[in-house]
């Protein structure tokens, strides 16, 4: 039975971490209008605005293609 109960917690450990590092994307705007997709949360105190969805996007291609459906005028350019 301690034998389980180790091998369980042990295996819960390795998990663990892979189930919280959950990448997000998200489509930025950074001071001079530019655009982009990061892979970590943009910092507002660095003047960096969020557009789209304000949690991210589970994956790349769909902040891209979040990016793409921004409106031509949103950005001066996209970076990236």
């Amino acid at each position: 039975m301690n034998k389980f109960v180790i091998a369980s917690l042990a295996v819960f450990a390795l998990a663990a971490p892979a189930l919280a590092a959950e990448a997000r994307y998200y489509v930025e705007m950074d001071t001079v209008g530019n655009c982009s997709v990061v892979d970590s949360k943009p910092s507002t105190h660095a003047g960096m605005t969020i557009l789209g969805d304000k949690g991210g996007y589970a994956s790349k291609e769909d902040a891209t293609n979040a990016l793409k459906a921004l409106p031509k005028d949103k950005c001066k350019g996209v970076v990236g």
